[in-house]
C-alpha cells in the first residue's frame, strides 16, 4: 500500500471514529458463514447481502447514523472478510448498546462492538459483547471483553485479540448510508424494517 493510499484509508476511518468524541458508537454485521452457528448450510452471497440490507434498514429505522465498513473477523476458527456497519447514536438516545446487542442476537452474531463516548481519546474503553449461545463462540453469550490488548484511535485500525489470538480489524470505511428524504419514505422504511431478512430485495 502506498503512503497516500494508507493516509486516505486512515483519514476515512478517522472521520467516523471522530464521532466518538461526542457520541456512543458501535459496530456490527449480519454476515455469517452459515446457519446453525456457522456450521450448518452456508449462506450464499445473496443471502449475506439480504441479511446486511435488513440490518441497515433496522438501524436507520432507529434513527442511527451508519457508515458501511469492511473488516476481518475470526468465525468458527477461520478468518472471514465481512461487510458491516459503524453506528453512531447522533441523537444520544442512550439505547445503542441494547439495540445492537439485540440485533447481534437476531442475526446470530458471535459478538457486537460497543464504543462508549470518549473511547477514541482513551477516556473510556471499547468492548465486545457476546451475542449468541454457540459452543464455538469463544467469548460466550453476554460476556464482555475489554480492549485491553487492542487500540482504538484516529490513525490506527481498531482491533482486539480475543479469539485464538486472531484480530478483529476494520480495514476500510465506505459510504454513509442515507435515510429516505421524505416522510413517506421513512414510513416505508420502518414498515420494511419489520420484515424478515430473507424478504429483502438486493442487487
Amino acid at each position: 500500500m502506498t503512503k497516500l493510499a494508507k493516509y486516505l484509508e486512515e483519514s476515512s476511518l478517522s472521520k467516523i471514529f471522530r464521532h466518538n468524541e461526542q457520541h456512543d458508537c458501535g459496530a456490527l454485521t449480519a454476515f455469517r458463514k452459515g446457519s446453525n452457528c456457522g456450521i450448518g448450510t452456508p449462506y450464499t452471497l445473496k443471502e449475506k447481502k439480504q441479511r446486511n440490507k435488513s440490518l441497515e434498514i433496522k438501524l436507520l429505522s432507529m434513527d442511527y447514523s451508519i457508515t458501511s465498513v469492511k473488516g476481518i473477523y475470526p468465525e468458527g476458527g477461520k478468518t472471514q472478510k465481512e461487510n458491516g456497519f459503524f453506528v453512531v447514536d447522533l441523537y444520544d438516545n442512550g439505547k445503542l448498546e441494547k439495540n445492537i446487542r439485540d440485533l447481534g442476537e437476531y442475526f446470530e452474531q458471535d459478538s457486537i462492538l460497543f464504543i462508549p463516548k470518549g473511547s477514541v481519546v482513551q477516556k473510556e474503553k471499547a468492548y465486545l459483547i457476546g451475542t449468541n449461545h454457540c459452543t464455538n463462540n469463544k467469548l460466550g453469550y453476554g460476556k464482555i471483553e475489554l480492549f485491553n490488548k487492542g487500540r482504538f484511535g484516529y490513525t490506527s485500525k481498531i482491533y482486539t485479540t480475543y479469539v485464538n489470538g486472531r484480530p478483529f480489524i476494520f480495514e476500510d470505511s465506505g459510504i454513509i448510508c442515507p435515510c429516505p428524504g421524505s416522510g413517506f419514505g421513512m414510513w416505508a422504511m420502518r414498515s420494511i424494517s419489520k420484515h424478515e431478512w430473507f424478504e429483502m430485495d438486493v442487487d
